[in-house]
């Protein structure tokens, strides 16, 4: 098959979705031919060869990101280029119904009469902002609604967003699709090269590291993390440029992709406090790695993750409860950490996770009837 991909951001830029899309694109580019477009960040745009995928990054105002809201706008050098490009395809997929790059996906679907496959990763997101709440509203309603149903199918990527888009379509036959790991490449490591680690990166080489991994937005609750006592651990923050300088605190900003595996094998909890999440690839990540995660639970992380294997925590009180005790206990530590890598080795295969693409592409393909409509 050729395959164009649509996705508002792509690496350098930082991100989990950044992350899946690009995974997504290698993988199948094993077999097809795939192109995808995306915006250009910090002077990466242009058209490359990546991994077998052909990567088209066009320059694009990325004015929203000081908000923490990424929504890039698409304009400039190489966008009639990579659309022709797109167009040729035999099937498109873009990521995230909102998004500028998903409107040229539909309207490049549109025009080319090739079908188009839509994968949603987080439906609506409450956040504390009612400003932000009732843009994101007339967003869905502008925007959304049309792609949504421009799409030939619609997948979604944890179980509650699925349930909101049936509940908001419910003529759709909305899919479930999640994210795979590599465990080998996140994997635990050994006593010293857990050490090597910690000193390669500056970190203390003999307190409980707890890592907090987000990008900078109201709704990741870093804040109710530094509020989180630090007696027993020290805590490392990284995905954006924040700066901190706070007691028992280490901020490493930016990590690249290429050394999280390192990040992850070296440190000895993961606390994530995000709402409105699909599930993170960064908490998939850190769960291969043997990490016991304090997690923020969403009722849609069920389809994809036991509560058994993360501590799962309702509430953010429950979230500083967690840490507490995962820092405090290297024993209870140790139980999580086996059962959290049990269940990766078991349950999450990026290689099935592109196959069940495969075969959505291949339904697209060869269904007729009007875009999304349930199959009889």
């Amino acid at each position: 098959m050729r395959i164009a991909l649509f996705c508002h951001n792509y690496p350098p830029h930082p991100g989990g979705l950044e992350v899946m899309a690009q995974n997504l694109a290698r993988g199948l580019a094993r077999a097809h031919d795939v192109v995808l477009v995306s915006s250009g960040w910090e002077g990466a745009h242009g058209k490359s060869l990546e991994g077998g995928v052909i990567v088209h990054r066009i320059p694009a105002i990325h004015l929203t990101e000081r908000f923490g809201v990424p929504y890039p706008v698409l304009l400039g050098p190489g966008l009639h280029s990579a659309l022709k490009a797109a167009a040729s395809a035999d099937v498109l997929h873009a990521h995230g119904a909102l998004y500028p790059s998903s409107m040229l996906a539909a309207w490049t679907s549109a025009r080319s009469q090739k079908p188009l496959v839509l994968t949603e990763h987080v439906g609506f997101v409450t956040y504390r902002r009612a400003l932000l709440n009732a843009v994101q509203r007339a967003a869905w309603i502008a925007i959304g609604d049309r792609i949504v149903r421009r799409a030939r199918i619609v997948n979604a990527l944890n179980t509650r967003v699925q349930g909101w888009l049936q509940a908001r379509f419910p003529e759709l036959a909305v899919r479930y699709v999640g994210n795979g790991v590599d465990t080998a490449l996140f994997r635990p490591r050994a006593t010293w090269e857990r050490a090597a680690i910690r000193r390669r990166l500056g970190l203390p080489a003999d307190e409980v590291l707890a890592l907090f991994v987000a990008r900078a937005s109201e709704k990741k609750n870093l804040d109710a993390v530094l509020d989180i006592p630090r007696q027993d651990h020290h805590l490392v923050v990284c995905g954006a440029r924040r700066d901190l300088r706070l007691p028992g605190v280490t901020d490493l900003g930016l990590v690249p992709y290429a050394r999280m595996p390192d990040l992850f094998g070296c440190v000895d909890v993961m606390v994530h406090a995000s709402a409105g999440e699909g599930l993170p690839l960064a908490v998939q990540e850190a769960i291969a790695s043997g990490l016991p995660v304090a997690l923020l639970w969403d009722e849609g992380y069920a389809g994809w993750i036991s509560r058994e294997a993360v501590m799962a925590c309702d509430s953010l009180a429950e979230v500083d409860a967690a840490v507490r005790r995962l820092t405090a206990s290297a024993e209870s530590r140790a139980v999580l950490s086996a059962r959290a890598r049990a269940w990766a080795e078991h349950k999450w295969s990026w290689n099935e996770t592109v196959a069940q693409y495969e075969s959505l592409y291949r339904e697209a393909l060869s269904r007729t009837d009007e875009p999304c409509r349930k199959i009889a």
